[in-house]
């Protein structure tokens, strides 16, 4: 039975390519978002790769949504093995023009995206034997006006996944970061359109991270270079 990724933020750019690439690896793929529409090409992408893909609408900062999610894709694909939460950046302007809802989109949505999610699928991962808890981050900044929000998200991210991956270890569980560096880029920019070497390198990076080989890798912030 092949392995099953659930992944969200995929909707168009690198997301979806990271996506598309555990599924030429041989994952069937569930993909989770608001907009079903938003999506259709991404799971074309995926159905042409001979893999299976079901698109499941889910909030996912929303503990009931999640949890039904993942009860849909058990039941139509099996256990994730694989989550891949793909995070962008948010941009709301300068600091002191910022309102408490927009600081509240710009950090705590992403963190709480990634939480909520996590949380769900440790228990079937467990049950299982193990799994890889994955997020490609597109928010190190640069010198964009968004930098001390998303250096905030980065930390959070880097945070987070150190705490569970040392919690997780014991049940075969991985816990890692894909972000770029030294400047941020757009998570719309593709591997195949526009050449983004950022983007090609990071979806080197998933695959890999999602894979037996790296089993030993956790805990970590894997830094994929800008370059020309």
């Amino acid at each position: 039975m092949a392995r099953v990724a659930m992944v969200t933020g995929a909707a168009h750019g690198i997301g979806a390519d990271a996506s598309v690439r555990l599924a030429e690896h041989g994952m069937d793929v569930a993909v989770l978002g608001a907009d079903e529409a938003a999506h259709a090409d991404t799971v074309r992408r995926i159905t042409e790769t001979g893999r299976r893909c079901v698109f499941v609408a889910a909030d996912v900062a929303d503990a009931g949504s999640v949890d039904r999610a993942l009860a849909r894709v058990h039941s139509e694909l099996g256990d994730p093995e694989v989550l891949l939460t793909c995070v962008g950046a948010v941009d709301r302007g300068p600091l002191g023009e910022l309102s408490d809802q927009d600081w509240a989109e710009a950090v705590g949505g992403p963190l709480r995206g990634v939480f909520v999610t996590s949380r769900a699928v440790v228990d079937p991962m467990i049950k299982n034997g193990g799994g890889r808890i994955l997020a490609l981050a597109d928010v190190a900044g640069g010198g964009r006006p968004a930098a001390a929000r998303n250096s905030v998200v980065e930390t959070g991210l880097a945070g987070f996944v150190r705490t569970i991956a040392k919690e997780l270890r014991p049940f075969g569980i991985t816990a890692n970061v894909v972000a770029p560096e030294p400047a941020g880029t757009d998570l719309t920019a593709t591997a195949t359109a526009g050449g983004s070497a950022y983007a090609a390198g990071a979806l080197d990076a998933v695959r890999f991270l999602a894979g037996a080989e790296a089993s030993a890798v956790s805990g970590q912030i894997v830094h994929v270079a800008m370059t020309a």
